[in-house]
């Protein structure tokens, strides 16, 4: 038997890996979701000013593809980011894809974001231990880049 949490025990074939997943992503995201509250964003908005920042200006489509992120998702965290001032949508190399860039205002949340977004990423390293941190993104290099769907 393999404990999978405090109330199952679970033959290790039958634990659902989506599920295994998914248990931890809601943890790590409502630490980050957390943290950033108090500026009115989430993890995934964080995430999108964090990959304009970056970037610069780029599309919907680009960030999509860098954050393999659904389309649904992206335009959720957009809008409000969009609406608040924060992105700039400007014409794009193409009629179809507008371009987005961060504004001033953008600037500057992103970088009020970057102190609670270290804090969680110090808090997450510390309680893993030593090297998980590198186990997690490996294992989500290889997810990424070997399973298609």
């Amino acid at each position: 038997m393999h404990i999978y949490n405090t109330c199952m025990e679970i033959k290790k074939p039958e634990i659902c890996l989506a599920h295994a997943l998914r248990r931890a992503d809601r943890i790590v995201s409502q630490l980050y979701n957390d943290r950033l509250a108090h500026l009115g964003i989430r993890i995934t908005q964080f995430s999108i000013l964090r990959a304009l920042h970056f970037k610069g200006s780029t599309t919907a489509s680009e960030i999509k593809t860098v954050l393999t992120m659904e389309q649904a998702t992206i335009s959720r965290a957009l809008k409000p980011l969009i609406r608040d001032g924060y992105i700039l949508v400007s014409e794009g190399a193409s009629k179809r894809e507008k371009a987005l860039s961060l504004t001033q205002v953008g600037k500057k949340l992103y970088q009020q974001a970057l102190n609670p977004w270290n804090e969680v990423q110090t808090k997450l390293r510390e309680e893993l231990g030593d090297g998980d941190d590198d186990l997690i993104i490996a294992l989500s290099q290889k997810i990424v880049s070997q399973i298609k769907h």
